[in-house]
């Protein structure tokens, strides 16, 4: 005859087992509709957590690796529009995380490096009050194949001093600002309504430099919304730049510039 212990510890195993949540798991509200959708495995939370307000709109969404969490997570209004946003690694809070107020502006934004909040800044109270002190990153072309290096190309004595800082253009010797790129950022006003709405991203631009360094013409190849194209253009005719060179020459030109509008100047958050 068999352990009579052995046989009821089997069964127990077996019964946990048998009645461990697996899949993806619901609950309702009491008038039916559901209230949230959660993955287990073997009753552990595993896979994306759903919660619904009562109207049926998301209330927030998450994402479990063997009970860690894990990606971004996400809270929104009864309205349906985005409360907060960030990102977790493993259980720690990594990357951006952006609060928004009820109407869909951005009202706050911090960076967090494992855990560890490294930069904040607020938008203002809940009537979107103007942001100050946003940095603003503007940067060149890289496109190595196509740029040549203004100092190495032929030298010249001039009013301005070349950085040395490569440009795409169309002559020997490119264009440049005055003072180098921090001319130009110095020059550029963030719009307000894309700094309400959060909205970061590049506008390029090509602009045409005449023998005088003046600009003649600009057109964006690469546009932005809330006003950030006309920004950039803005910025870029109020900077004096040095012209360009053909053998030695002042000649008309045209350069390439990418302006990037970010809230922050370095941001290290998850793509």
């Amino acid at each position: 005859m068999k352990n009579p212990i052995k046989i009821i510890l089997l069964l127990l195993i077996i019964c946990t087992v048998s009645t461990a949540q697996n899949g993806i798991v619901k609950t309702y509200y009491p008038d039916g509709s559901v209230q949230s959708e959660i993955s287990y495995v073997n009753d552990v939370l595993d896979g994306s957590a759903v919660l619904y307000y009562s109207n049926g709109q998301l209330r927030s969404e998450k994402n479990y690796d063997k009970g860690i969490l894990n990606g971004w997570v996400k809270e929104y209004y009864e309205t349906g529009l985005l409360k907060e946003e960030y990102f977790v690694k493993n259980g720690i809070k990594d990357g951006t995380h952006k609060i928004y107020n009820n109407d869909g502006a951005l009202k706050k934004i911090s960076n967090y490096a494992n855990g560890i909040q490294t930069r904040s800044q607020t938008f203002g109270d809940d009537t979107g009050n103007k942001v100050e002190n946003t940095s603003i990153k503007i940067f060149d072309t890289t496109n190595k194949n196509s740029i040549i290096d203004s100092v190495k190309v032929k030298p010249q004595p001039q009013k301005f001093v070349r950085s040395g800082i490569k440009y795409q253009c169309n002559v020997e010797v490119c264009p440049e600002p005055v003072g180098g790129l921090k001319a130009i950022q110095d020059n550029l006003l963030y719009p307000d309504h894309a700094l309400r709405y959060g909205l970061e991203g590049m506008v390029t631009l090509s602009a045409k430099v005449d023998k005088e360094g003046k600009i003649t013409d600009i057109i964006v190849t690469r546009g932005m919304g809330f006003g950030c194209s006309e920004a950039a253009q803005e910025a870029v005719k109020k900077t004096k730049f040095i012209p360009g060179e053909n053998n030695g020459v002042t000649v008309d030109s045209e350069i390439i510039l990418n302006i990037e509008f970010k809230i922050f100047g370095n941001d290290s958050s998850p793509k």
